[in-house]
């Protein structure tokens, strides 16, 4: 590790976006290849997000039946729709599912008011895709050239966020207030995970992300700065570096009881590559196989939503 030092957000190193490129890729590089997460400030997606998070606090709030309506299809294809508090379990060997409610939404839902409604769908929500796509490519680039790729836009090629062919999603995830006698004993609102893609940009609206820290060996807040947005690797982007890049493992609490009756709104980027971009290990190493990154992902939405192959 080098001498870098940095302020950080809980354990989380902050990165001002506003520094040069030669800046930039030097402690992105530190804080992903480390600690895995990282905080960008002056980014542009803050008031963005914030403004379409509480926005959709109103489809959420829509009786049940309506809400079936946009239901998430039981395929792989299909990167889109509602999933109900209960659907998802991203810790496989926790003791319930995840206390949330989650909307996908993709290239494939603009417009179409069969599978997205306009509140989820809309132009705050197209605005604020585009800045997360345009960071996404940027911090890429950065990764790119710190890792000295022979072409810095290699990775940057492999993710055509505007095409309906990349399967990268912005989703909703809505924590409700918590009725404790619903509860299982270690639920969470947000079981323990990595992410499945390349990189995942997150906004949220109040404190209970936590990171796994890799010189503790335990969980630590990751920390809540207004203004700040949560930058980290996914799985499949710290196999294609050859596990250079590093996929923390991460959850969200549930609330102290004073704030059960807090909902909790976060928007996120998940940023995939293409389908059928080849992945093959970025150092040259092949310490992983090739694999498409439609083949990668099929095994991960099937292990963890019961899609089908």
């Amino acid at each position: 590790m080098s001498d870098l030092k940095y302020e950080r957000s809980g354990h989380v190193p902050v990165i001002d976006m506003n520094k040069s490129d030669e800046e930039l890729s030097v402690e992105f590089y530190e804080a992903l290849t480390t600690v895995g997460f990282a905080c960008i400030c002056n980014s542009g997606i803050w008031e963005l997000a914030q403004d379409y998070g509480r926005k959709t606090h109103s489809f959420f709030h829509l009786p049940l039946e309506e809400k079936k309506k946009y239901s998430k299809p039981n395929s792989y294809d299909c990167h889109y729709g509602w999933l109900a508090n209960g659907r998802v379990q991203l810790e496989e060997t926790a003791p319930a599912p995840d206390y949330k409610e989650v909307f996908h939404t993709n290239r494939i839902t603009e417009g179409d008011r069969t599978l997205a409604p306009p509140i989820i769908d809309s132009e705050e929500s197209r605005k604020l895709r585009a800045k997360f796509e345009e960071q996404a490519s940027r911090i890429l680039y950065l990764l790119g050239v710190a890792m000295k790729l022979k072409d810095p836009y290699q990775m940057v090629k492999a993710h055509s966020f505007t095409e309906k062919k990349n399967p990268s999603n912005q989703s909703v995830v809505w924590y409700p207030k918590v009725d404790k006698s619903l509860l299982v004993p270690g639920q969470l609102r947000c079981g323990e995970h990595s992410d499945f893609g390349s990189l995942t940009l997150l906004y949220s609206d109040a404190p209970g992300l936590q990171v796994m820290s890799r010189e503790l060996g335990e969980y630590v807040d990751a920390g809540f700065i207004e203004g700040g947005i949560y930058v980290n690797i996914g799985d499949m982007l710290q196999m294609w570096s050859g596990d250079v890049l590093i996929a923390t493992k991460h959850r969200v609490l549930l609330p102290e009881a004073k704030f059960l009756d807090k909902e909790r709104v976060s928007v996120a980027f998940f940023g995939h590559a293409d389908d059928e971009a080849l992945l093959e290990t970025l150092d040259g190493s092949n310490k992983y196989p090739p694999i498409t990154a439609r083949q990668y992902l099929r095994r991960r939405f099937s292990a963890t939503y019961g899609t089908e192959q």
